[in-house]
């Protein structure tokens, strides 16, 4: 089993509850799957092959964000996430 699991923080290191972890991109056609973070900010997915995948991240009040990570066979891969403020900032 190819397991991708890792934290996702904020810039200041904090960890981010609820946080939505999905593949957007991997070498085998994908089941779409989300992970939610828990209150430590970590989560876990399984990636169906060994390969690069693609990894994205979105939670409320945070700009999404995007990671790749080559994943082995039947290794645990761990990831830290860093997600920005999102910017308030409308242009008219």
């Amino acid at each position: 089993m190819n397991v991708i699991s890792g934290v996702v923080r904020d810039s200041h290191g904090n960890p981010i509850a609820q946080a939505r972890v999905y593949f957007t991109n991997g070498p085998v056609p994908l089941p779409d799957i989300a992970a939610l973070t828990n209150k430590d900010g970590t989560f876990s997915l399984t990636a169906p092959a060994a390969g690069s995948y693609t990894i994205a991240c979105a939670a409320e009040g945070f700009a999404p964000t995007e990671v790749t990570v080559a994943v082995t066979d039947s290794q645990e891969t761990h990831l830290e996430i860093r997600l920005r403020p999102q910017s308030n900032l409308r242009q008219v």
